[in-house]
Order: structure tokens, then C-alpha cells, then sequence
């Protein structure tokens, strides 16, 4: 009988939010189980607190957990739990020793999106997966708070609202900071759209070049709460980013995505969907996408040539699609 499952998932905040895939499938097989989810440190201020998820569970390999010591303790730790299934999405050699049995990756093209390599794990086993997708859910409070900050900042219904986040954690996938404000700026010319500004923790400095070449002054989102902020992003109608985290926090909780891809592969880890729509250029230098690969970044240039060669015309377009569709309206 399977009481108490246990999720490897992953320490980025978007490939853990990918892996939430395989929770609702779970509790649909083992109604009775408990579910919870091994993740890094910052993907667990994500998640923690998550009502669809029993445990969040923190594996911090950098300190606590760091080494061949920090592994056994962890493991000891684990076991005490006595889990009766481990859900291996880390295709993790050490949580054989987790105990219960072991439901583990198989290789897969690097065609094949993330989220379906996580679905076939349960597949393999009999697990109905149809219509699984990464799923984030909120507490009364937190959509309370969220919905304080939107009245605030006089973020209103009645208007597009359209969340832009110009940073990503590898300078190759960002499309250039004053094409996120040319965008921003037609979006509130041409289709009287409120803009919420989102950023990483490192990322306030291009956050706040950004704002400062919009014609009208953006909300600018600086919460370090991960919750919260994918919270604000569940308020908006489209979400406007390069391949990064917050895209997939956005497909997860039900925003419609505009998404700018080139060197990173979108087939694997575009946003997980196909109401998402991923904006690439024609450019092709032989070597696009480069990641994953055996020399990502490997070229030394200062951007992505690919990126770089999207076009506002492109994004605004497909960005004019999507709140079309969103809003029931003509495209202009």
C-alpha cells in the first residue's frame, strides 16, 4: 500500500516548477498518499506553502547537505521518513538508498519537453496523466496580499495588465533591456495596458533601467517573496519574458506566456502549453540553440546574435495575439 511518496525534484525554480506536473496525476492513483517534494533551497520558497503539496522538503547541497558526509545525512534523514515510492525526476543515483520503491527516469530525445520525460515516469507505472500540467496554487492569504498590492498600486480589472521580466540567469537567453521598454511603451500606447515590472533578486539594476526608458511609470515588482510574486503574475493577463523561471511560474498558474527563445531549446523547455506562444528569430548561425549542449555559451560574445535578432514588430505582434485571445478582442 503506498502511504507516503517522495518527488526528487530539482533546485531551479523552474525546472521544479515543471515537476509539479506529476502531483495531481499522483493523487488521482494513491488518493490516500501523502506527497511531498525534495527540492533546492530557493525553489523551496516557492513552493513551500503550496496546498497542493503535503511536504516541501529542502535539499541544500551547497551547505548542509554538501559532500559525501552532507549526502548521508540527508539520506538518514529521508529514510527516517520511511517513504514508500520515490518519484526520481533527478535521475539521482543516491535515491536508490532513500528506500520503498523507485520509480526512475528513462533517456529521452532532447526534443522531448521536460514536463513529458516527468509524465512518462508515471506512465511507465499505469498512472493516468491526461491532462497533467505544472500547477501552483495559493492560500486565502496570499491571494488577500496580492490582491492589497494590485489596489494599491490602482492595477485594476477593467485594464490589459501585462507582466514584463527583462532578466534571465544566463546572459545568452536575455533579448536587450531597451526592447523590453519599446514593447512596454506600444503595449500602453496602442492597447491601454497597466505594466507590472518583474525581477530576480539580482536583478534590480536592469529592472530599474527598464523602467526608466518607459514613457509612463511601470508598477515595479521588488518582492523577494517567491510566492508572492508568482502570486502578481497569476494577476496578469500575458506575461512577457525571456526563457527563465518566471515564464514557467507564469504557464503554471495560468497566464497566458510570450515567450523569446534562441539559444535554449524550446521543444525541451519552452513554456508547457500550447495556448504559450515562443517568439524565435530566422536567424540561423549553425550553432542555435546551444543549450542544452556540450559548449553552451561557448561562442564568447557578449549576446546571443540569435536574441539579439528578434524583433519588437515579432514580439508585439504575437503579444497582440495573445491578449486578443485573452480578451476576446480583434487583433490590432
Amino acid at each position: 500500500m503506498i502511504k507516503n511518496i517522495l518527488v526528487f525534484s530539482f533546485s531551479f525554480i523552474g525546472d521544479a516548477t515543471l515537476s509539479t506536473a506529476v502531483i495531481a496525476p499522483l493523487r488521482r492513483h494513491f488518493p490516500d498518499a501523502k506527497i511531498s517534494l525534495l527540492v533546492g533551497t530557493r525553489a523551496f520558497h516557492l513552493l513551500a506553502g503550496d496546498p497542493g503539496i503535503d511536504h516541501v522538503l529542502v535539499y541544500d547541497n551547497r551547505s548542509e547537505h554538501d559532500g559525501w558526509r552532507g549526502k548521508c545525512r540527508l539520506i538518514s534523514s529521508l529514510r527516517g521518513r520511511r517513504f514508500d515510492l520515490i518519484i526520481n525526476l533527478r535521475d539521482s543515483l543516491w535515491s536508490r538508498f532513500v528506500g520503498g520503491a523507485h520509480w526512475g527516469m528513462v533517456r529521452r530525445s532532447s526534443e522531448t519537453h521536460a514536463v513529458n520525460r516527468y509524465l512518462e515516469v508515471l506512465r511507465r507505472h499505469g498512472v493516468d496523466t491526461v491532462g497533467a500540467r505544472p500547477q501552483l496554487r495559493f492560500t486565502d492569504q496570499e491571494i488577500a496580499d496580492r490582491d492589497r498590492f494590485l489596489s494599491e498600486n490602482t492595477i485594476t480589472s477593467n485594464r490589459p495588465i501585462v507582466g514584463i521580466h527583462p532578466g534571465g540567469n544566463w546572459r545568452y537567453k536575455l533579448w536587450q533591456p531597451t526592447n523590453f521598454a519599446r514593447i512596454a511603451n506600444l503595449l500602453r500606447d496602442r492597447r491601454n495596458a497597466q505594466i507590472m515590472l518583474f525581477a530576480g533578486p539580482d536583478e534590480f539594476s536592469l529592472q530599474a533601467q527598464v523602467a526608466e526608458l518607459l514613457s509612463l511609470e511601470p508598477v515595479v515588482v521588488k518582492n523577494r517573496n517567491l510566492r508572492q510574486v508568482a502570486a502578481l503574475i497569476e494577476a496578469c493577463d500575458v506575461y512577457l519574458g525571456n526563457d527563465t523561471g518566471p515564464m514557467h511560474i507564469a504557464a503554471a498558474v495560468g497566464t497566458s506566456v510570450v515567450a523569446i527563445f534562441g539559444s535554449t531549446n524550446h521543444h525541451r523547455s519552452g513554456p508547457y502549453g500550447e495556448e504559450h506562444i515562443v517568439v524565435r528569430s530566422e536567424l540561423d548561425l549553425g550553432c542555435n540553440p546551444c543549450h542544452p549542449g556540450k559548449d553552451p555559451g561557448g561562442c564568447g560574445a557578449e549576446s546571443c546574435a540569435v536574441v539579439d535578432a528578434v524583433t519588437v514588430q515579432q514580439v508585439f505582434q504575437r503579444l497582440t495575439t495573445s491578449m486578443s485571445s485573452v480578451w476576446g478582442e480583434e487583433s490590432c
